[in-house]
């Protein structure tokens, strides 16, 4: 079975009997590479082909499985990004992450996703070595969703409304996490009418995007709901602003980005505990710490309930 491809009823017993036994598919790092100026958290420091060859082989060396790939920053407009990222052309951004593509693949035979919603720096990026396309705008360009079905590249649909403003309109949602889903189901159903193997097809809530620190918050806590629409889960918190506002430091101040370790744990451990199928940190060695613990902790849980469950049958 494909990692992307919804679980029938059986195929879940089985995946919940594997956790019962302690086998069960451990959830995926993968490890954020801004090859841009302005990203929020490292903007510059890896913008150069050889510094971010060498951040990447760092992050493979703590246990990262892919390399996710970003020549233009996705940070929203609103109150915490003011007018937010740059936009740069196609061109450009081939020109920064395709040399990077190439090198991590070729050199150092590393699974590499490209974070993208341009069909052109996808279709180079996937000639250079890519098999996963992290698509952000939630399967608005139809022509990246051909590149991704014509390539047999793997797909992932992360939630968002517009360009992930904080608006009242964006934020708005009656039931977050209802909403949530199905909006990232009718974007589902855009890719597979595009010719996208749903066996390929992974999803994303979208943390941080059109959505309020409390929203994000409530996203992550029902991470299993998530998971139950039997595509895999990508959970992306690392260093994000919700942390700051929900956690400000002890005085009242905003931790900084790389102050917001502690909270970026919290937010990967509960989402591991819901059953998301990967990660998509900053910080791997740290957080491939968290990953282990909070599986442990779920299969252990699984294992009890499922005790629990056979017994109430049993009476």
């Amino acid at each position: 079975m494909g990692w992307g491809e919804p679980r029938s009823k059986e195929e879940k017993d089985n995946a919940r009997r594997g956790d019962e036994k302690g086998i069960t598919r451990r959830c995926e790092i993968w490890g954020v590479l801004n090859v841009t100026p302005d990203s929020f958290s490292d903007g510059g420091r890896y913008f150069e082909t050889e510094p971010a060859i060498r951040h990447a082989r760092e992050m493979l060396a703590q246990g990262a499985d892919v390399i996710d790939v970003g020549g233009e920053s996705s940070r929203p407009p609103g109150p915490v990004y003011d007018g937010g990222a740059e936009r740069v052309s196609a061109d450009e951004e081939v020109r920064r992450v395709v040399p990077v593509i190439r090198a991590l693949t070729q050199q150092l035979g590393a699974r590499v996703s490209v974070d993208t919603v341009k069909a052109e720096v996808a279709r180079q990026a996937i000639m250079a070595g890519a098999t996963l396309v992290n698509d952000v705008s939630c399967a608005a360009c139809s022509a990246l969703l051909s590149v991704v079905a014509e390539t047999k590249a793997h797909l992932v649909l992360m939630h968002t409304r517009g360009k992930g403003e904080i608006t009242e309109q964006n934020v708005y949602y009656q039931d977050v996490v209802k909403q949530v889903i199905i909006e990232l189901m009718k974007a589902v159903d855009r890719a597979k009418e595009a010719g996208v193997d749903p066996k390929r097809i992974w999803i994303d809530p979208g943390i941080g995007f059109a959505k309020t620190p409390e929203q994000s918050i409530q996203l992550l806590a029902c991470t299993d709901e998530l998971v139950a629409t039997g595509f895999p889960v990508l959970v992306g918190p690392s260093r994000k602003s919700f942390i700051a506002k929900v956690a400000p430091d002890y005085g009242g101040g905003r931790p900084s980005p790389s102050d917001r370790l502690g909270g970026t744990a919290a937010a990967v451990a509960v989402a591991v505990f819901g059953g998301a199928s990967a990660v998509r940190v900053h910080d791997v060695r740290m957080m491939r710490q968290v990953v282990l613990v909070a599986e442990s902790m779920r299969i252990l849980r699984n294992k009890q309930k499922r005790s629990s469950d056979s017994r109430s049958e049993g009476t």
